[in-house]
């Protein structure tokens, strides 16, 4: 999923970056990260900075998109491992950290692409709640195993939420609150949905009080009759295209991810959003160490302590369009964060939320029937 930011913003953090790890040469130690553009701001950097002096410096690559950061990693499987012949050339040095979207994370395990990390040691371990502490859990095929090894730290997460226009919805009396809004006769041709499969059947399983994870067979097949109604009310399917038809007023409603959504809302005031009370997908980046990557662990618990400080979690849920995993055990936030529904989530609905996770082949099979039975019907 892309996060594009600014101009000035993007320039700001090349800049800076650069500096971090270009001007300080006598720094002790430079790690070298790539990490999704937008996800960590300038404003964190410089704390990092004024925080660590002269001991740590970052050499930041900021990619544009997920699915980049995901080659970069594969590639990184296959380098040869870090030799005095190839010390200095930049372009062969694997990074120390990368950024992971979560949809990868079980993947890179499975495939070996990443190596385990010592979480426990870091000094807020213990505060991270659910449901990051399962997800993160994984045995060496990249399944949830409660005994598993921790292979990447989250550091920011957002949800999956509807967009509207508030002045179409106005009109009608009423703004939404939940999933079932979808359903009103006068939104007939008015929304779009994500083009994901267990985007939108996990709505329809949330307005049913179930989950996006639901395994049972007949729960799955129930889905059908629901989702052919909601299918009626559908002017289009895109996870890209989105936003620009709301805005025109070709759409009055969409579901929508918050890294893209939350920075258009400053922008057009004539945009509303809201999380559905009823619980809603959660996404999450990670930071892990690729598995050529020879720095040990010491070496990096300088920069994954430092995202859960209380610094870094303040500054990115106010900076990076997402909230730290570590929110809701942090004090002494600042209003903007507190008093923003959209990042800092009323605590039932967050506890009702959930990560998408990837199902056994059967399972994910039979979701597919679904979708494409409507879809396609």
């Amino acid at each position: 999923m892309p996060n594009r930011r600014h101009f000035l913003t993007i320039s700001a953090l090349y800049a800076l970056a650069g500096c971090l790890g270009g001007c300080q040469r006598t720094s002790e130690t430079t790690l070298q990260i790539n990490t999704l553009r937008g996800s960590i701001s300038p404003q964190l950097l410089t704390l990092f900075r004024q925080n660590q002096g002269q001991m740590v410096s970052l050499d930041l690559k900021p990619l544009e998109q997920l699915q980049e950061l995901f080659v970069v990693l594969q590639d990184a499987a296959m380098r040869i491992p870090e030799t005095s012949e190839n010390f200095l050339n930049r372009s062969a040095a694997v990074p120390d950290l990368l950024t992971l979207g979560h949809g990868w994370y079980q993947q890179a395990i499975a495939l070996g692409f990443v190596q385990p990390l010592s979480l426990e040691e870091l000094t807020r371990w213990e505060e991270l709640g659910e449901p990051w502490q399962r997800f993160l859990r994984r045995n060496v095929q990249g399944e949830i195993d409660p005994q598993g090894q921790l292979w990447g730290q989250p550091y920011r997460w957002g949800t999956t939420m509807l967009v509207y226009r508030k002045d179409k919805l106005k009109n009608l009396g009423w703004t939404p609150t939940d999933w079932a809004d979808l359903w009103r006769p006068e939104l007939q041709g008015k929304i779009s949905l994500l083009n994901q499969s267990r985007e939108v059947l996990g709505l329809l399983l949330k307005k049913r009080g179930k989950s996006y994870n639901e395994t049972d067979p007949e729960a799955i097949a129930n889905l059908e009759s629901d989702f052919q109604t909601l299918h009626r009310q559908v002017k289009f399917y895109s996870s890209t295209h989105y936003l620009q038809p709301l805005n025109m007023g070709d759409t009055w409603i969409a579901q929508g991810w918050s890294q893209d959504i939350l920075p258009l809302l400053q922008r057009y005031r004539n945009l509303g959003a809201v999380i559905p009370a009823s619980g809603t997908a959660l996404w999450c980046d990670l930071w892990v160490q690729p598995q050529r990557s020879q720095t040990s662990f010491e070496t990096l618990k300088t920069w994954l302590d430092f995202c859960w400080e209380p610094a870094a979690i303040q500054q990115i849920s106010r900076s990076s369009h997402g909230a730290s995993p570590l929110i809701y055990a942090a004090t002494n936030l600042d209003p903007a964060i507190t008093d923003n529904p959209l990042i800092y989530l009323d605590q039932n609905t967050f506890r009702a939320s959930e990560i998408i996770e990837m199902l056994n082949p059967e399972v994910t099979a039979q979701y597919q029937q679904v979708w494409q039975a409507v879809r396609q019907g």
